[in-house]
């Protein structure tokens, strides 16, 4: 079941590009990440904006992290990510493309290569934490768990979830190879 409490991934990777690319013109805009760390920043990012769930109610231990244009500040997505020292990885809670960024529920998309700027976030944070790169969470279903294992080259787990994969330290590697982006 998707909840804010038990996390789930519901994104999906359209083009692997090295910063996001204006579906409009074709030009690549650069960004910056940072960690959402006030609550005030994160309370209109809810389901009836379009924001898949209520980020204000993100579990006390995932990490809160926003996708941001340089140019704009305007942010593109959201990613909540927890470090787990049972599993040896950054758990991947949620992530969300900004409404303007998901054809996929909202018919259009702005800018291209959120999904995959969000998943190199949390293997930038595993690394940082120690493990390698190494990324696990449950994807929403079997569509995206294949689209997982097919486009970023994700492993099939099913251990704790019907939808488990892990994102291992080649996978990992080579996403971070692609993705460029500033910590601020």
């Amino acid at each position: 079941m998707q909840t804010v409490e038990n996390g789930c991934v519901n994104i999906w990777i359209d083009e692997v590009v090295p910063c996001l690319k204006d579906n409009e013109t074709g030009e690549i805009k650069e960004t910056f990440v940072f960690r959402v760390e006030s609550k005030a920043c994160i309370k209109t990012f809810t389901p009836k904006n379009g924001w898949g769930v209520d980020w204000i109610n993100m579990p006390k231990e995932v990490e809160i992290y926003a996708l941001v244009l340089k140019e704009n500040n305007q942010i593109q997505g959201l990613v909540g990510i927890r470090k787990d020292d049972t599993m040896k990885a950054a758990y991947l809670h949620w992530a969300c493309s900004a409404p303007w960024n998901n054809k996929h529920d909202f018919g259009s998309q702005k800018y291209s290569g959120v999904g995959g700027h969000l998943f190199a976030v949390a293997v930038d944070k595993s690394k940082q934490w120690g493990f390698e790169g190494v990324v696990y969470g449950f994807a929403l279903n079997k569509e995206l768990l294949k689209h997982y294992i097919e486009i970023l080259g994700c492993s099939y787990l099913g251990c704790l979830h019907p939808y488990q994969f892990m994102l291992g330290i080649a996978a990992a590697q080579k996403l971070l190879e692609v993705y460029t982006y500033e910590w601020n």
